[in-house]
């Protein structure tokens, strides 16, 4: 057996170990936070926005955490009604979401993040002017033109005699992450999902 083999193989080894950190380290160092991928949705987690903070936290108390945030599930089981019970504690998992690498829109942390510590669609549109349940979608659905988010073009290809896909399209848009005033979900939302027909 040759001498130069083990020192071939201790090189080759070595060699995989490096590209191995190295590939790990240049990843991670592309990796853009929630904070810096969602900035327009971002809660402001002084008193400014507690009302809002507060909604979260009622949907937090029927909801589920997905992710391993520890401060989320603590607000979670501090919630009471007529309280700020939680309060606290979902701020501080709020921020530690926003410092949290962003991966991809599945993770359990965004999916934590559009839950509870982003400014949705109808967050920002709210105010009273969202729809009610006296919408008239028909009319509504009659009213589609213009630049149209993908999925909305493709419900008024649709040809649609009651308009209730359009209704279960403002359903599932208010819950997405607001993502800018340029936003196709969000201007179309605000078109086609507001209180007045």
């Amino acid at each position: 057996m040759s001498k130069l083999l083990p020192v071939v193989a201790i090189g080759a080894g070595g060699t995989a170990v490096i590209s191995g950190v190295g590939g790990y380290l240049l990843s991670t160092q592309n990796t853009k936070t929630i904070k810096e991928s969602f900035k327009d949705a971002l809660i402001d987690l002084t008193s400014k926005e507690d009302t809002l903070l507060k909604e979260k936290l009622k949907k937090l108390k029927s909801g589920k955490v997905n992710s391993n945030n520890t401060k989320l599930s603590d607000a979670k089981s501090k919630i009471t009604d007529g309280t700020d019970g939680g309060l606290a504690e979902l701020k501080q998992a709020c921020q530690e979401i926003y410092d949290s690498g962003f991966t991809n829109k599945e993770s359990k942390i965004f999916l934590d993040f559009q839950a509870y510590c982003a400014r949705t669609n109808k967050d920002k549109i709210t105010n009273g002017r969202w729809f009610d349940t006296g919408a008239n979608w028909k009319t509504r659905y009659g009213k589609l033109n213009g630049s149209l988010a993908p999925k909305l073009a493709e419900i008024k290809s649709k040809n649609s005699s009651t308009g209730d896909e359009l209704k279960d399209w403002c359903n599932e848009v208010a819950d997405l992450v607001f993502e800018g005033d340029t936003d196709l979900n969000y201007i179309n939302a605000q078109t086609y999902c507001g209180k007045t027909d």
